[in-house]
């Protein structure tokens, strides 16, 4: 895929919402144990720990925007000449 090209979740649409529900799964996993890892050690997380929750959070806010249009895109009636 090209940079700037509109991925077309159309195409094998159940598979896709199902490998971006896993990625999100990972993602969410990940920033759990960055939280709780800190949240152990009784001090301020350093900056490189604080950016990579920043990180992946927005990366969360991404795939579960996609997970939502794919969603959206499911339950809307086709067109005649989709």
């Amino acid at each position: 895929m090209v940079w700037g090209e509109r991925m077309n979740l159309d195409e094998d649409q159940g598979d896709m919402l199902g490998d971006l529900e896993e990625l999100l799964s990972r993602l969410a996993d990940a920033q759990k144990r960055l939280i709780l890892m800190s949240a152990k050690s009784r001090t301020f997380p350093d900056n490189n720990t604080l950016q990579k929750i920043a990180a992946l959070a927005l990366n969360i806010s991404a795939v579960e925007a996609l997970i939502s249009d794919g969603q959206s895109r499911k339950m809307r009636p086709a067109k005649a000449n989709d």
